[in-house]
């Protein structure tokens, strides 16, 4: 078998998983279609400070522009304020991907084209000829090409749309959540007199400039970018030495979509059962850790398009009148523990009691 370790796309997670497997004394060697690190932009920038906590590699703190205490969620005629200190950091998403691949074998503007196996090895084929590796791991987002290779499930997206703009929030350090249903739109105070403002649906573009009509945003657009996120979950994430990770492995959050943090800490599972050669050990390992968490955030994501308008805002009073929980309780990357939060507090309604036993009855079912 080559010795050779293969990852496919170097963006923060491929890149983050190459260091970890660096550290083990591996050289990974990195493809990536684009001509350098960074570029181009597809995600909000916005990450929970357990992003930095919890890293086992030291991540750039330049890169962070701005720290956030806080949200302000509007759904229909109700407005809800939660704060809480340094929840979350606005970061400049190139110098945090620049930082992470630096020192990293990386051959760049090479585009991953096929795979085949070879004996006890597979043959790598790109738009600059062929790579021979003994284990190729997909790092390259939404749209894999090699998850081809292990899943054969239909996959659904969402694309994104965000600009940067010259425009003012009320709160410098704090994020707005407008919830459309069955989208939401998001603006991210990135600096003084800068913001971001982005929705993931299925016409963006559209949907970005009617809300950014009806908010009465009229600042210069500094830049725009564009993404795209996977709907589906699925397991397994690996196939004899094969390996899909970050968004190639939809380890996105179902509610708020995020992947950094996800995807972070499955690269650490994955860089362990590498170093160990407990290749079986990746999906087990990951779907013990992250599956409850996922199947509860699904349904909950997948009960909520389905309520009615009556009782969305019976949901959303709710959570108003409880904001103190999530402020004490809400946990930024694990979305569906404030569903059992909720669960064990006495006098809930009769009609939200039932939207949360749904979320969790359904969340039992198969995905």
């Amino acid at each position: 078998m080559s010795k050779k370790i293969v990852i496919i796309g170097a963006g923060p997670i491929g890149c983050y998983l190459a260091q970890l497997l660096k550290k083990e004394g591996l050289d990974p060697l990195l493809i990536e279609e684009h001509k350098e690190i960074g570029r181009p932009v597809h995600c909000a920038g916005l990450v929970g400070r357990k992003v930095f906590e919890e890293t086992k590699l030291p991540l750039s703190l330049e890169a962070i522009l701005n720290k956030i205490n806080g949200a302000i969620i509007y759904a229909g005629n109700i407005k809800i304020i939660l704060k809480r200190k340094e929840v979350a950091y606005v970061i400049d998403r190139e110098k945090f991907d620049k930082h992470l691949g630096k020192d990293l074998n990386i051959e760049f503007e090479t585009r991953f084209l096929g795979l085949e196996e070879d004996n006890s090895s597979y043959i790598i084929e790109t738009d600059k000829g062929y790579l021979k590796a003994g284990i190729v791991i997909g790092a390259e987002g939404a749209k894999s090409t090699l998850r081809d290779f292990i899943s054969y499930n239909h996959m659904e997206y969402l694309k994104g749309v965000q600009f940067r703009m010259q425009a003012e929030l009320e709160h410098e350090d704090m994020v707005e959540v407008h919830i459309r249903r069955p989208f939401f739109y998001w603006l991210i105070p990135e600096s003084k007199g800068i913001i971001r403002v982005g929705v993931l649906s299925k016409n963006p573009y559209r949907d970005l400039m009617d809300f950014i009509t009806a908010r009465k945003l009229s600042g210069k657009v500094l830049e725009r970018f564009a993404g795209m996120v996977p709907l589906n979950h699925f397991a397994p994430i690996s196939k004899e030495r094969i390996f899909l990770v970050g968004d190639s492995a939809s380890q996105v959050k179902p509610l708020s979509y995020g992947g950094i943090y996800l995807g972070m800490r499955s690269a650490e599972i994955l860089s362990e059962c590498i170093s160990k050669e407990r290749f079986e050990e990746y999906s087990q390992v990951w779907i013990k850790r992250f599956n409850r968490e996922i199947k509860l955030a699904l349904k909950a994501r997948q009960v909520f398009s389905r309520l009615s308008d009556t009782d969305i805002e019976k949901l959303f009073s709710f959570i108003k009148a409880r904001a103190a929980t999530i402020e004490a309780s809400g946990d930024f990357e694990n979305h569906s523990q404030l569903v059992w939060q909720f669960l064990k507090r006495p006098g809930l309604s009769k009609d939200i009691l039932g939207i949360f036993l749904k979320i969790v009855k359904e969340s039992l079912e198969p995905i």
